[in-house]
């Protein structure tokens, strides 16, 4: 298999010189969390939605972006890919063929390849034993610090009785109807010069510095009010069954319980990518 099998050949993409307004915006409309940057037509950088809530007061792309990114060909072996991956901390990979950039490979793309495709080993062989968890009734921003302090991408969310319930993630942190929430309790929502919720101005110091730096100010009303509907699956399932429920619902990690519906582990899809290379 090969990168041009599963890349995205329809490539948003934001040029320089360019700004943080700009790019909130591309990410916005289209609804992703990076984006390659071009100039003169070649790539020279990749920016995300965590560069701009790590660098909160710059408004240059050129002073936002990765430069240099790590770059792949259409040619090259998936397995090679999911290598690179697995090395390293980023999640997607722009596609170069003679200088010009022809598509863009993430985790995402990969999982839904494997989802299409009839790999039945066991997910138990690519489950996390370690899984951090938050009870319902918790504070979403006590449950925003736990998992800034554990690196958690998702946790899932047990009631009184330890039974899963739901799952929060960092999606949740930061959707647009939370953020206007936050802005409609401050000062910011009187203000003349908010038209638009999501102008950078207007929520930055609502949401700067998040996960990384500090948690984002969030709610003090209970995980219960903002979890997602819970979604799991058991260690026998097959790998590509488990690709198809977090394509499904539109999740990178997902809860895996035992016999006994206890949490058991977690699958992460960096660790269900790994199946492509022992194939």
């Amino acid at each position: 298999m090969k990168v041009r099998d599963v890349m995205t050949r329809d490539v948003i993409y934001v040029e320089l010189p360019s700004t943080r307004d700009v790019v909130l915006e591309v990410l916005k409309k289209h609804g992703i969390s990076s984006v390659p940057v071009l100039k003169d037509g070649k790539l020279v950088g990749i920016v995300t939605v965590k560069d701009l809530l790590r660098k909160v007061e710059e408004d240059q792309l050129a002073l936002l972006m990765t430069e240099n990114p790590v770059t792949v060909t259409p040619n090259d072996d998936i397995k090679k890919v999911v290598n690179i991956l697995l090395k390293k901390p980023f999640r997607r990979l722009p596609v170069i063929r003679r200088g010009k950039l022809v598509g863009f490979l993430t985790v995402r793309d990969i999982i839904k390849k494997i989802a299409e495709m009839n790999i039945d080993k066991p997910i138990v062989d690519y489950m996390c034993k370690n899984v951090v968890s938050v009870w319902d009734g918790m504070p979403l921003n006590v449950a925003g610090e736990i998992m800034r302090l554990s690196g958690s991408e998702l946790c899932p969310v047990l009631d009184e009785d330890a039974r899963l319930v739901g799952l929060v993630d960092e999606k949740i942190m930061l959707t647009e109807s939370l953020i206007e929430e936050f802005i409609e309790k401050t000062q910011f929502s009187s203000s003349s010069d908010v038209d638009d919720v999501w102008s950078w101005e207007s929520v930055r110091d609502h949401v700067v510095k998040f996960f990384e730096i500090s948690v984002l100010r969030l709610p003090r009303e209970p995980v219960r009010k903002f979890m997602k509907m819970p979604v799991y699956v058991y260690p026998q399932m097959s790998v590509s069954r488990c690709a198809r429920e977090m394509i499904r619902n539109d999740i990178d990690h997902i809860p895996v319980l035992d016999h006994m519906d206890r949490i058991c582990g977690i699958v992460k899809d960096k660790g269900l990518i790994r199946v492509l290379v022992e194939l």
